[in-house]
């Protein structure tokens, strides 16, 4: 992960964390429901980790392919439009995925502080927090996966 894309992503991460914090806030001060996330929340977000990951694979097959090509027929490329895509689903994934565990530990912190009975609000939150962390994991191996390959002297 390059400088600025780690800086992005921490970025993300500490505005999803004040965000959490204030929601969480401000919804027990003026009496409304604490802001969990739904049941889909979690579920979602461990499939969109595991189809970056999907998604990235021919990437990384042909990378390892090339490193092993000595002679003969070159590997097939993958297509570059796809590779883009895949590339700009990964750092979307990233920063996504950082904006929630932000907010996530944001509740968590808060719940930890303030709340009296805070169990099974505690229970989706951490929940919440493990898919945003494996989102965000997500991206950066698909990321890898996208890298250009070694640049080979015989062309």
């Amino acid at each position: 992960m390059n400088g600025s894309m780690s800086k992005s992503a921490a970025g993300f991460s500490v505005v999803g964390l004040v965000l959490g914090l204030i929601a969480a806030q401000l919804s027990a001060g003026f009496g409304y429901a604490f802001p969990t996330s739904p049941t889909s929340l979690p579920i979602s977000l461990l499939v969109l980790a595991i189809a970056n990951y999907l998604f990235s694979f021919p990437i990384y097959r042909y990378r390892k392919q090339l490193g092993r090509y000595k002679e003969g027929i070159r590997p097939e490329r993958p297509n570059p439009f796809y590779a883009v895509r895949v590339l700009i689903l990964a750092r979307a994934s990233v920063l996504a995925g950082a904006l929630f565990a932000g907010w996530h530990v944001g509740v968590i912190i808060w719940l930890v502080s303030f709340s009296v009975a805070p169990e099974n609000l505690m229970l989706t939150s951490s929940f919440g927090l493990v898919a945003a962390v494996a989102l965000t994991i997500g991206g950066l191996v698909s990321q890898w996966n996208c890298k250009t390959p070694p640049s080979s002297d015989s062309d």
